[in-house]
């Protein structure tokens, strides 16, 4: 038993003296505490945000990744959380004890190892005017040892107390749900611009190079000679690096941007009419590749006819596609994708492009992009993206020009 204690001071205070009598002897580090502000969105809303814990890294100041550990999201799933601290770095696994939609969402550190301590972190979802008071609360359930919470407290001294570092995780969620921390998007003549946190640059110029190719496919075949058999060769190779293009574009989109979609949203209407007309297009994409052969081994006008029409057609049905999924998909994927389920799918993104494919699409995709949009969507890849487009942009140019000498 610990004797009775007068005006010791408490350390979780923020530096207020307050008296005291406990029969306890008092906590290194602050055993309890919470914060709270008001931000602009419905309580679901900020529920759907928090309850992802995989979109926590990017407001905790601490936590780098989050990962759900099988299949369960409600009470008793549990995660693991991957956290830094200037050069400490710590694993800890969690377990979801509160998950009441727009209400409340809890979890505990689950003790093991040499991690003897428990902690609930919960949010708790207000309805107020002018949108959702949120607070951010912890409570020390299971404590640990004081030599270890000493040391803890030199080591890790913001530690001591979580408040400061939970009000800036709740004013860097303010500044995520409502808008302030968007990511800069370029206009490259989409028919919407999905505003948000994720960068959609490399989809928008996609689609500006679809677009373009298009344009100018429409505008060669019907002008381009019977007998320039270079011009139909060049332009045969285009369209197959065209379609292959477009083809590893539906994929990822299919199997590594919708189903995540779906994971978090009630989207199915409008996931399943991008796969839909993912399945419209490709016959479509096969009888314009049918087209073009026919004219680099055979070429008459009546062929070079059916085939000005068919493109025309696949240009109009492709530029629906795109506008549809730039007005409907892509605010979806703005409004549910976490950061880091929009980095996986562009790490499926990297698997899919073979070395031989980005040679052509890095190249294809700059062409006509103003140069300060260009070195934005580029910044990411780094020096490698850089250098392997100035080693191949040459060769491209000089095809492209043959391919559509004839294009006005």
């Amino acid at each position: 038993m610990y004797p009775i204690k007068f005006d010791w001071f408490e350390y979780c205070s923020k530096g207020e003296v307050m008296a005291a009598i406990t029969t306890e002897p008092p906590q290194v580090l602050c055993p309890e505490g919470s914060v709270s502000r008001v931000v602009a969105a419905d309580p679901l809303h900020l529920y759907a945000w928090v309850a992802d814990v995989t979109r926590t890294p990017e407001w905790s100041p601490e936590t780098r990744r989050c990962t759900w550990l099988g299949d369960e999201r409600g009470v008793g799933a549990r995660f693991e959380g991957f956290n830094r601290y200037g050069i400490w770095r710590w694993t800890r696994q969690c377990e979801v004890v509160a998950a009441d939609p727009g209400r409340e969402f809890a979890f505990r550190t689950v003790p093991g190892g040499p991690a003897v301590d428990s902690t609930i972190w919960s949010y708790r979802f207000d309805p107020v005017e002018g949108g959702t008071r949120v607070t951010h609360g912890y409570e020390m359930v299971r404590r640990m040892p004081l030599g270890q919470q000493r040391a803890a407290a030199v080591l890790l001294p913001r530690h001591r107390d979580r408040r400061p570092d939970m009000a800036r995780s709740l004013d860097r969620l303010a500044d995520l749900i409502e808008g302030r921390a968007n990511a800069r998007q370029p206009f490259l003549g989409q028919a919407h611009t999905a505003e948000g946190l994720i960068p959609l640059g490399t989809m928008y110029v996609m689609h500006h190079a679809f677009r373009r190719d298009l344009r100018d496919l429409s505008r060669a075949v019907p002008a381009t000679p019977l007998t320039d058999h270079e011009v139909w060769a060049a332009l045969s190779r285009r369209w197959t690096a065209f379609a292959n293009t477009l083809h590893h574009h539906h994929t990822i989109e299919d199997t590594a941007i919708w189903p995540r979609v779906l994971e978090r949203a009630d989207a199915a209407t409008t996931m399943a009419a991008m796969e839909a007309e993912h399945g419209q297009i490709d016959p479509l994409l096969a009888k314009c590749a049918e087209g073009f052969r026919e004219m680099t081994e055979a070429p008459t006008a009546p062929a070079r006819d059916r085939l000005s029409a068919d493109v025309a057609a696949f240009r109009d049905l492709l530029d629906a596609h795109l506008a549809h999924e730039e007005t409907e998909a892509l605010p979806l994927v703005q409004r549910h994708l976490s950061r880091a389920a929009w980095a996986d799918s562009e790490k499926a993104a990297q698997a899919e492009f073979k070395f031989a494919d980005v040679a052509f699409a890095l190249p294809w995709t700059a062409l006509e992009v103003p140069p300060e949009e260009l070195r934005e969507i580029l910044a990411d890849g780094g020096i490698f993206l850089r250098v392997l487009l100035a080693l191949t942009r040459r060769r491209f140019l000089r095809e492209h020009r043959v391919a559509f000498r004839w294009a006005s």
